[in-house]
């Protein structure tokens, strides 16, 4: 265990078991608890004022969500996804995010640009690491917002059955790049920039570029992305005389 007290929110909702996995997952990404260490059932459940079996099946999810990994007699660690896992992952959210603006770009207007500034604004205002918890939830709030714009709701479910992985990857990439949180809004402000520029294709080469950084397996996995993009949909020219179809849900954050 770390060598300053853990100061771990204590559950408060119905669902005991979603809280402590929240509560165990805000201190990983906070850095209170650090790679390499070992997390104890008995002494967690301690803390948050909760059964064994609740942090078991806790620890279960943080598992499932790259945070942690158990090792047979040994116990369970913080840890990090490995780098084939994260690229998995940036490209699945690539294809996916691409595919979106891709069937929504007509509606990415004025309003969502005006709504993404507003997350931006509240990203800025967050701190490194302590911050780093609520960073994470303005940037699904944010990526969301591009998705819905595409109207279709399996491919929103497709895409926030990943969430739970966001954490981790962010985590991973802050660290590797010691990026502050002012690299983490000039990231993000690409493609709000891009947005604004109504050009579909350089949004998905923006979109794609936001998670395969360039280099040379970047730029094979960027083509494969582009070329299946490509075979799904082209996009329609915009008319004037169009009338947009029904606005998606503006997610709740």
């Amino acid at each position: 265990m770390t060598a300053q007290p853990l100061k771990l929110r204590r559950p408060t909702r119905l669902r005991v078991v979603d809280d402590a996995c929240k509560s165990l997952e805000d201190a990983i990404l906070s850095g209170q608890m650090l790679p390499g260490e070992r997390l104890v059932e008995a002494t967690i459940a301690a803390n948050l004022g909760v059964s064994r079996t609740t942090v078991r099946e806790a620890l279960l999810m943080l598992q499932q969500r790259g945070l942690v990994v158990t090792e047979p007699r040994r116990g369970t660690f913080v840890t990090r996804p490995s780098p084939s896992d994260a690229l998995d992952l940036k490209m699945v959210r690539a294809l996916l995010e691409g595919f979106a603006v891709r069937l929504g770009w007509q509606y990415l207007d004025d309003a969502l640009v005006a709504a993404m500034e507003t997350l931006l604004a509240e990203m800025q205002a967050c701190r490194i690491p302590d911050d780093f918890p609520r960073i994470i939830q303005v940037d699904l709030a944010l990526h969301r917002l591009l998705v819905e714009r595409a109207g279709s709701p399996r491919l929103l479910n497709l895409w926030t059955s990943l969430n739970g992985q966001i954490g981790a990857l962010m985590l991973v990439a802050v660290e590797r790049s010691h990026a502050t949180v002012e690299d983490v809004v000039t990231f993000h402000r690409r493609l709000i920039d891009a947005i604004r520029g109504r050009d579909p294709l350089v949004l998905q080469e923006t979109i794609i570029d936001h998670y395969v950084r360039r280099g040379l397996d970047a730029d094979a996995i960027t083509s494969a992305i582009e070329r299946a993009l490509k075979a799904l949909s082209t996009p329609e020219a915009p008319s004037d005389a169009a009338t947009p179809g029904p606005q998606p849900r503006m997610s709740e954050r």
